[in-house]
């Protein structure tokens, strides 16, 4: 008479199998977490911020003229803007004669008027004119943008 193997462990197969499928979900979604951290490493328009900065002395600290300032939190925005000849983010300055036949507003202020995260065409003083062409129709007002991010009113003045 022959002896019969003993019927296989249930038990020790079930997690046997499971081991598996979970090393491979586990596996599957590291894949996952990997591939989608590099399209996105590779879709940012850049990775690291640049801020060019300079000291001018009775005024403080400004951008470079005319240099690339990226900035982001590397979620939401990524924006590259060119700082104008003064060293601000805005559209270069206009010329003090044609300002001086319309009605020009000067935005002084820190973070907010700077506004790193918002494209040039999309900042206060911009919409602020396009709203008073849109109101006021014989009215020519032009509007300018003087802010650095971190400064105090006492600095902003200068």
């Amino acid at each position: 008479m022959t002896a019969t193997p003993p019927p296989p462990n249930v038990r020790s197969r079930v997690l046997h199998v499971a081991g598996w499928n979970a090393a491979l979900i586990l596996g599957g979604l590291a894949l996952i977490a990997i591939a989608g951290e590099a399209w996105l490493r590779l879709a940012a328009p850049f990775i690291e911020p640049a801020s060019p900065v300079r000291f001018v002395p009775g005024v403080g600290v400004l951008y470079e003229p005319h240099a690339e300032v990226r900035h982001t939190n590397d979620l939401d925005f990524w924006t590259i803007q060119r700082a104008n000849s003064l060293g601000f983010l805005d559209r270069e300055p206009t010329d003090p004669a044609s300002a001086a036949a319309s009605c020009h507003v000067a935005v002084i202020g820190d973070s907010f008027v700077a506004a790193r995260e918002v494209p040039i065409a999309d900042k206060l003083h911009v919409r602020l004119e396009a709203l008073a062409a849109r109101e006021t129709p014989g009215l020519d007002v032009t509007a300018s943008a003087y802010g650095f991010p971190g400064t105090a009113q006492a600095g902003q003045l200068p």
